[in-house]
């Protein structure tokens, strides 16, 4: 079988040199070194290597953290990092990355090869999900295509039979009709997001920026967004702009007089808090852990139960804490490692 090839990259002549020789003699091949984090990003696509051996404190602009996030998001390769440092601020940094191992140096040989060992076996595993997630995903596309076709074939014959209905009574109920075919196209149209959760690695998500973005397509002109949180970024899944999407639409379709929809932040001891709020009417407390409850509410009952769903992809909770008469309140406690300020 051909050996993992692997991509040195550290700004120590002599570590690097020492890294090379071990790898060779535990039976790997060394695809190249590098020093710098842009050589790495151009070796790393020239060669695809198996995997990246990567120090986080890189003598350039770019550092080993931040090439590590590129590597991963171009080229979906796994890297292990180095490092001479063992605080926590150094490995909280690491951790809110696609994490494959962290060898603290001078590192052993036994070290050296069972964290290699266990990041490819680790990324082997995830390439095989992923590629059983898209066959999945494609039957699940397929099967709701087909559905919704026929359930506007539908929907235009109960049209059709409400125009051309006389008897007040037979209109009722194809009211009703239409009501639940209208609620059953939603609830399809829903397992479309629902079927991506996971299925892509975390990224780092600029909450103001989806903020913004999200305000411009579903606020009317009346109700203003306030976010002072231009620094915050998130590490979840790509999914967390329905986060943002549904804490407004929730604040907007429950509430009609709402005039405003604040978005901030606030750093603790064990994280980060971000806190969605509104000035409507609030939510009663015997509802406050119910309206995150698959199929409850008004509609498909489904909007908050995703929230909680694409936030605990990265270990991210959320909880309501508003007081009833003066508005809704939804505190996102973001673990530290998972956010950047």
């Amino acid at each position: 079988m051909k050996p993992a090839s692997i991509l040195i990259v550290e700004d120590d002549f002599i570590v690097a040199r020492t890294l090379e020789k071990t790898l060779s003699e535990l039976g790997y091949h060394v695809a190249g070194m590098a020093s710098t984090g842009q050589d790495a990003l151009v070796m790393t696509r020239e060669h695809q290597p198996s995997l990246v051996l990567l120090d986080i404190h890189l003598g350039d602009t770019m550092d080993g953290i931040e090439t590590a996030q590129m590597i991963h998001e171009q080229h979906h390769i796994p890297v292990v990092y180095l490092t001479a440092y063992s605080d926590d601020q150094t490995f909280n940094r690491a951790i809110g990355t696609s994490l494959y191992g962290y060898l603290i140096k001078p590192v052993t040989l036994n070290a050296l090869r069972t964290t290699i060992e266990v990041a490819l076996e680790k990324f082997r595993i995830e390439k095989s999900l992923r590629q059983a997630n898209r066959k999945l995903n494609l039957l699940s596309s397929i099967t709701r295509h087909d559905i919704i076709n026929t359930l506007t074939a539908l929907m235009t014959a109960v049209d059709l039979a409400k125009m051309n209905a006389t008897d007040p009574a037979f209109l009722e109920h194809i009211e009703r009709e239409s009501l639940l075919l209208a609620q059953i196209y939603r609830q399809i149209e829903f397992t479309r997001d629902y079927e991506t959760l996971g299925t892509d690695a975390p990224v780092w998500n600029p909450v103001q920026t989806l903020v913004e973005s999200t305000a411009r397509q579903i606020l009317p002109p009346e109700i203003k967004v306030v976010a002072p949180v231009q620094d915050v970024r998130i590490f979840a899944d790509p999914l967390f702009e329905k986060v943002i999407y549904n804490l407004m639409d929730n604040a907007i379709r429950h509430n009609r007089n709402v005039t405003t929809i604040r978005f901030d932040s606030e750093e603790r001891d064990d994280g980060l808090i971000l806190i969605c709020e509104d000035d409507g009417v609030g939510i009663p407390p015997e509802e406050k852990e119910k309206i995150f409850d698959r199929g409850y509410g008004k509609n498909t009952g489904l909007g908050l139960f995703l929230v909680r769903e694409i936030l605990g992809i990265t270990g991210i909770s959320i909880t309501e804490t508003g007081t009833p008469g003066k508005g809704a309140r939804f505190e996102i406690r973001v673990p530290t490692g998972m956010y950047r300020m």
